[in-house]
């Protein structure tokens, strides 16, 4: 039997304030963490725990995390009971939030592969119960005199008294949320937000305040494992010829170690930031992690450090799945199975600079800057689209890669990264080749990785690439004053709108003036802005409105000092 949360998203982000997006996520880990196994206890008893096989107990904890649980039963009759007891708790504790279970049909624990597909059949029953239960709108009907809530919309069920003093009506779900997170002084749920992060409750708690009152900009990260489904969607070939107990004992490890990664490279992007001096005056790194599960990993983060935040955890994800045995080890006997390229997803398998029998997972990640009090329900659906931009990757690089595409919101609009990017694309290519496929004002999505095959789409779409590009933008001379002055570098981004070649012209002006500063950096083939995505054919791109928005959001470009004449630095 399967449990899976259902609109986590929406149960997350319908409030922009950062307390109550801490509990919500608080209650979403209620479901792995607490509700199931108080359930497996008052079913089965009290004894009930992780120990227990199928084969000498009526009941297997087989796996839990990232909001989902998946569980051996013996008696069907039991295994309804047990949906009932846990649908009833995410009903009393976390109203508004989803959470539904299903019962797969009995299979013979004796026939090899029965247990990959119960837990397949599981995944496709899920899915269809899920989108016939009613949503939150639907069972909380609002009559006219009932008041509704300041922070989500669905109808009020109490006053909250508010740390400042201040009183508000709130739904079920959102004071759900906020005694999730801790009454004021009590950061009860911080705990565990507190341990993923490396810092303590206190800490944590200003750095909820530093989102939510101090910030300028505050960057909402997605993250996600390339071709993980596909791998759950085949596990029976990690485990080829394996019995069910084989399966098992894999499918659990696979799972824990997976997550295991994922906190990991969190604990590890955020001590990189540490290490580069992004801590808050309380000693924290403005972090907050909301979603570590599985592979997935959603957080908000100063805008200031999120982008290299965001690379810092990629990189991290990707060493240590390949170090982990409990997942590496699957992941390469899924490729001895002749499955190492996942149908040309190119998401796991060795790559040629590597050794060749090194497997591991990439991923993939959107980040949406926007100042604080944008809707933050508008920044997780740009984060997300931004995150599926980049999973474009897997179909242009063979082998593992990660990669991260982004946008800095300046405008107050409904982002939608379809119009965004459309604004920022033109039919006819800079140098007027027939066979162009027009032309692109933004390289992303951005490469992350020293191993990265040096295929020709990968060419200025390297995290480096970027990088350098902002050095180049922010670079002082021994004056103090930059090297490329930001009147002349913001004329020339006007001139990318005006088109490919008014913007050539112009940059073909400047080299006059600015030659050996360091212009040729943010420039592509010939002498022109634009470089071509293979070698005399396909779309012209361009990485300077990349760069240019970066800017500010890449510490580690920083404001070097370069030498006029030469291009590099002091």
């Amino acid at each position: 039997m399967s449990f899976e949360a259902w609109n986590i998203t929406r149960f997350m982000f319908v409030t922009g304030k950062r307390r109550e997006i801490a509990g919500a996520s608080e209650l979403i880990t209620y479901l792995d963490r607490r509700w199931v196994r108080e359930a497996l206890e008052e079913v089965f008893g009290a004894e009930c725990g992780d120990g227990w096989r199928i084969e000498e107990q009526p009941v297997e904890l087989l796996e839990t995390g990232a909001g989902t649980a998946n569980v051996l039963v013996r008696d069907a009759e039991a295994a309804r009971r047990l949906v009932t007891a846990v649908a009833g708790r995410a009903l009393r504790e976390a109203p508004g939030l989803e959470v539904c279970g299903v019962v797969s049909a009995g299979f013979d624990w004796e026939r090899p592969g029965a247990l990959h597909e119960a837990i397949a059949g599981s995944g496709r029953e899920l899915a269809s119960v899920r989108t016939a239960l009613p949503g939150p709108d639907a069972r909380f009907q609002r009559l006219p005199p009932v008041d509704y809530c300041r922070a989500t919309g669905l109808p009020a069920a109490r006053l909250l008294r508010l740390p400042d003093g201040s009183v508000e009506a709130r739904s079920a779900e959102g004071v759900a949320k906020w005694w999730a997170y801790g009454r004021q002084g009590e950061e009860l749920g911080l705990q565990r937000l507190a341990e993923l992060a490396g810092t303590s409750p206190g800490p944590l708690r200003d750095v909820v305040e530093h989102l939510n009152d101090r910030a300028e900009w505050v960057g909402t990260v997605y993250a996600d494992g390339n071709g993980l489904g596909q791998v759950f969607g085949a596990f029976d070939r990690c485990v080829p010829g394996a019995p069910n107990r084989g399966y098992a004992d894999t499918f659990r490890a696979f799972s824990a170690g997976l997550q295991a990664c994922t906190r990991e490279a969190f604990a590890s992007a955020v001590s990189e930031l540490e290490a580069r001096g992004a801590a808050l005056k309380c000693g924290s790194v403005p972090v907050l992690p909301l979603i570590l599960g599985g592979d997935d990993m959603v957080a908000l983060c100063d805008g200031a450090w999120s982008l290299s935040f965001t690379e810092a955890y990629l990189r991290a994800f990707e060493r240590l799945t390949g170090e982990r045995e409990a997942v590496a080890g699957p992941l390469r006997r899924f490729a001895e199975a002749g499955r190492a390229d996942f149908d040309g997803s190119g998401s796991v398998g060795s790559q040629s600079e590597g050794p060749a029998d090194e497997v591991r997972l990439s991923a993939c990640a959107g980040v949406a800057v926007v100042k604080r009090h944008f809707p933050f329900v508008g920044a997780q659906e740009l984060a997300y689209a931004l995150l599926r931009e980049a999973k474009q990757v897997k179909g242009q690089v063979p082998g593992p890669c990660s990669a991260v595409s982004f946008h800095v919101l300046y405008d107050s609009t409904r982002p939608d990264l379809a119009r965004l990017r459309a604004e920022t694309a033109f039919v006819a290519d800079p140098r007027g080749d027939r066979d162009g496929q027009g032309t692109r004002l933004v390289a992303q999505p951005y490469v992350v990785g020293d191993r990265v095959p040096a295929v020709p789409w990968v060419r200025g779409r390297r995290w480096g690439d970027l990088v350098d590009r902002v050095t180049a933008l922010t670079a002082r001379g021994e004056d103090a004053e930059r090297l490329l002055p930001t009147s002349q570098m913001h004329g020339l981004r006007e001139s990318l709108f005006a088109g490919p070649q008014v913007a050539d012209a112009l940059f073909a002006g400047l080299h006059a003036r600015y030659d050996g500063r360091g212009l040729d950096r943010i420039g592509g083939d010939g002498g022109s802005l634009f470089w071509q995505e293979e070698p005399d054919r396909g779309r012209w791109i361009c990485g300077l409105l990349d760069a240019m928005n970066a800017v500010g959001f890449v510490p580690e470009a920083g404001d070097a000092t370069l030498v006029p004449g030469t291009g590099s630095r002091a």
